[in-house]
């Protein structure tokens, strides 16, 4: 990134230590994007560079992760970074931020608590095409227990954006595809995933149009369709494993 262009906000410079060869470099932390104060921020969000460390010495490569709070009146989007929070243990912390910021919320608002500043671009990109971020998270499942089943090893998968493929081109390797009838269908949208392996390898994925309309109606199944209420909600892999666990019971 370039040193002279940064992102206005609440900026701390921390120090990191390099696991692999003990360096240590200076980090700057940006703990607030708020686009009311910072337009870029979003841009500068969705390029993922000010959270992706490297060692200067040996070139050992890690994501980062702070407190962040990122804030779009526009998209009526609120995110809240808690470095490490999942929906497993997490409740306690998502019921804390409702109670210290109640009332300052705007009608409508989306409000999100994440772990990472992948599920905060990915909150990002599904707000952008009105998409529902629970659908999203609930498509993640079938990609990765489908590399699982593969003998891979994955961390977690990131929601990326949606190609209109022309149907001469498919199928698409690392798709997958479903239908009503026996033949897969193609020349419909086709929502994309970055697949993360825990060896730091990223794998290309995704889902047509009938596969994520499955997981529309799983949401309304379950009774998770709610809508927003303007408080902290936190919908990851997790939960969406176990939406999948109370379909199958």
């Amino acid at each position: 990134m370039d040193g002279n262009k940064t992102v206005p906000g609440l900026i701390r410079h921390s120090r990191c230590k390099c696991m692999q060869c003990g360096t240590i470099s200076q980090v700057e932390e940006r703990h607030g994007l708020d686009l009311t104060r910072c337009p870029e921020g979003k841009e500068e969000l969705l390029k993922g560079e000010f959270f992706q460390w490297r060692c200067p010495q040996c070139g050992m490569e890690a994501d980062n992760a702070w407190s962040c709070w990122y804030f779009d009146p526009e998209a009526k989007l609120g995110i809240v970074l808690v470095p490490g929070i999942g929906s497993s243990g997490g409740e306690g912390a998502v019921q804390a931020m409702d109670r210290d910021l109640e009332g300052l919320g705007l009608p409508g608002m989306e409000r999100r608590a994440v772990g990472n500043f992948y599920a905060m671009q990915e909150l990002v990109r599904a707000r952008d095409l009105e998409l529902d971020d629970r659908v999203i998270q609930l498509v993640k499942p079938l990609i990765i227990g489908r590399l699982q089943a593969q003998g891979e090893l994955v961390w977690n998968g990131f929601f990326q954006g949606v190609a209109d493929p022309d149907p001469s081109e498919e199928p698409i390797q690392g798709v997958l595809y479903a239908s009503q009838s026996q033949e897969p269908e193609y020349g419909r949208p086709i929502y994309l995933y970055d697949i993360h392996l825990t060896n730091r390898t990223v794998v290309h994925a995704g889902v047509n149009e009938m596969i994520f309309q499955m997981c529309q109606g799983m949401l309304e199944q379950l009774g998770e369709d709610r809508p927003e209420d303007g408080k902290f909600h936190l919908y990851d892999l997790d939960w969406a494993i176990r939406c999948h666990d109370r379909m199958q019971g």
